[in-house]
């Protein structure tokens, strides 16, 4: 345990005392500005059982005289970088989570920066810090540099995904007025195409038993063919059943279906949590791709949202062409390297700041 400015840090280091944690982590984001599903301390359990093979637990903790007021859900791995091997320190995250970020109790912002000094500490071994997503605030990412910035460590700060969001502040007719005309059209074209199939039916389902026509539907689809569906590995399979689980135990499990003549033929997985809604995976039937049935289904979900009092819904990922038919607003959430005080990373940094940087350049004029 060490101490910087009145606050004391210790590392979480084994599983068992990761689960223990699960109160007083719910309740630290309770109290925070990014409490959002993915960073529940359920969120990250089952993340570790599907996906933690191979890796360990460095979830720091920061306390003060008020108790808990930062946590960091990070993670040690031994993988490559670049072509090369390394020693890296992550979010405990992946392509499945939506974003990650240090937990901070509100007005604490300057905990951030204490847990960056404590991994700048030399005693620590790692190559590479490597945080990818980041939700902070400009307050808090301002902690993080000045403590980069004191260290003297070389970072690089990129961009991560451009993540659309719509929010509800607007009734359902005023909302999709605001449309543009293009989008209203496509959009009342694709429902009169589907309608006119057979017997459409759009379901919500809550529970855990829900989820396995999602398998069928996804064996169906192109991300499968190309092994880009959950269903393609074990590990992602298995992380969204555990998931779902407790979830359906919350009272979080969104699950939104298109049966054509009793068949699922498209879904969407969501989380709903605290009045915000939470998208994570979708699918459809490529023999129905010409019908557009994901449009479909988006176009009920979203009218459903407006009428059961969500505040925000949140699409996640990237701003896809078929997301644009409903909004223009982007998170933009950044990716930090740290490369620490050693040759061999110095090395990792002159690698990565400047062929790569050469080639995004040259990418770009092309």
């Amino acid at each position: 345990m060490q101490r910087h400015r009145g606050i004391e840090v210790r590392v979480v280091s084994t599983f068992e005392d990761f689960m223990e944690l699960c109160r007083e982590w719910n309740d630290l984001l309770a109290l925070s500005d990014t409490d959002r599903v993915f960073l529940r301390h359920e969120w990250f359990a089952a993340w570790w059982r599907a996906f933690g093979a191979g890796k360990d637990i460095f979830v720091i903790i920061a306390e003060g005289d008020d108790g808990i007021c930062a946590i960091a859900p990070l993670m040690r791995c031994h993988g490559s970088f670049r072509g090369v091997p390394v020693r890296s320190v992550e979010f405990i995250s992946n392509n499945d989570s939506p974003a990650c970020g240090f937990i901070l109790r509100r007005n604490h912002e300057y905990a951030a920066g204490d847990i960056m000094s404590f991994l700048m500490d030399g005693a620590l071994e790692w190559d590479m810090l490597f945080l990818r997503n980041m939700v902070h605030s400009d307050a808090v990412s301002s902690e993080i540099m000045k403590a980069l910035d004191s260290a003297g460590r070389r970072y690089i700060v990129r961009p991560g995904l451009s993540s659309p969001y719509l929010t509800m502040d607007k009734d359902w007719d005023e909302y999709f007025k605001g449309l543009s005309s293009k989008s209203r059209k496509t959009i009342r074209n694709v429902c009169n195409r589907i309608r006119r199939l057979g017997d459409v039916e759009v379901r919500e389902c809550g529970d855990v038993e829900g989820f396995d026509d999602m398998v069928p539907v996804s064996e169906m689809g192109w991300k499968y063919r190309e092994g880009k569906s959950f269903v393609n590995r074990p590990d992602r399979l298995r992380f969204f059943r555990l998931l779902s689980d407790t979830a359906a135990s919350k009272g979080w499990l969104s699950i939104w279906y298109v049966y054509m003549n009793g068949d699922p033929i498209a879904y969407e997985y969501h989380l709903k949590y605290k009045g915000m809604d939470t998208a994570l995976l979708s699918e459809f039937n490529s023999d129905y791709g010409r019908f557009s049935p994901g449009t479909y289904l988006d176009y009920e979900i979203i009218k459903s949202l407006f009428a059961n009092g969500i505040r925000e819904y949140d699409m996640c990922g990237v701003l896809d062409e078929y997301k644009k038919k409903w909004t223009d607003s982007v998170r933009d959430y950044k990716n930090l390297m740290v490369f620490n005080d050693t040759l061999y990373s110095r090395f990792l940094y002159f690698i990565e700041d400047k062929p790569v940087r050469l080639i995004r350049r040259f990418r770009d004029k092309v």
